[in-house]
């Protein structure tokens, strides 16, 4: 029965998703290291249900724009490579 709205199992659903998002939090800790951004804040902000999914995006645009920022001086050497 429930009383006062609290049945008492209102973390149980978000469970699944937080052990789902738990490798990605990892892997976005290391992945900030290496972009020189706050590896904690990266972590925690993958964790959160609902603002990960939007994180998650943003990380994605942050790793294409290192991978374009070390490909520029490349293409703007002579030689091309």
């Amino acid at each position: 029965m429930m009383y006062g709205g609290w049945d008492g199992h209102g973390f149980m659903p978000f469970l699944p998703m937080l052990l789902i998002a738990l490798p990605f939090a990892i892997g976005n800790y290391f992945l900030a290291e290496r972009l020189k951004q706050p590896s904690w804040l990266w972590a925690l902000l993958t964790l959160i249900p609902i603002v990960n999914y939007f994180f998650m995006l943003y990380a994605a645009y942050m790793v294409v724009y290192a991978v374009l920022d070390r490909l520029a001086p490349r293409e703007a050497s002579p030689e091309g490579g």
